[in-house]
Formats: structure tokens, C-alpha cells, sequence
């Protein structure tokens, strides 16, 4: 489970695939996992945790500029996470 420590999540909108929020995984424990995304921290519980954490690299690579909402534009910036269009 430590090796999801510091990577990326994303919350995708609808049938869209615009992201809306990007958050960091910063503590997982045998039951829970805490993400910080941004405004708040959340604690899932591993059952309810149905994201998959990326490293910064991959995120990058995965996730395009179109699909990106302006908040979560600020977010990727305020992460220093570079978000380009090809």
C-alpha cells in the first residue's frame, strides 16, 4: 500500500471524461486511504477508494490538456504538473 504515497488521482465528470479534480494520495493505513484534493482531505475507506493512483510521470502522459476543467488546470499548476496537448 506505500507505494500509492504521492501519486495522483483524478475525479473524472460523467460520460464526458472531463476532470475535475486532482488530488494526492498522502497517508495510507491497513484500512484507509487520505487524498488531498486540494480544498479538503478526504479519508476513503480501501473499499470505497476506486481510483488508481499514478506517478507524476504517468499522469502526465495519461491525461491531456482538453479534458481538463479550469480548476483542475489551477490544480495541475499549483501541483507543478506539466499538462500538455499532444
Amino acid at each position: 500500500m506505500s507505494e500509492m504515497l504521492n501519486k495522483y488521482c483524478a475525479k473524472i465528470f460523467g460520460k464526458t471524461g472531463v476532470i475535475i479534480e486532482i488530488g494526492v494520495v498522502k497517508k495510507v493505513t491497513n484500512r484507509t486511504v487520505h487524498v488531498d484534493w486540494g480544498k479538503k482531505t478526504w479519508i476513503y475507506q480501501n473499499k470505497d477508494f476506486k481510483w488508481v493512483p499514478l506517478s507524476k510521470e504517468d499522469f502526465e502522459q495519461r491525461y491531456k490538456k482538453p479534458k481538463f476543467s479550469d480548476g483542475a488546470l489551477l490544480r495541475a499548476a499549483e501541483l507543478e504538473l506539466k499538462i500538455t496537448y499532444n
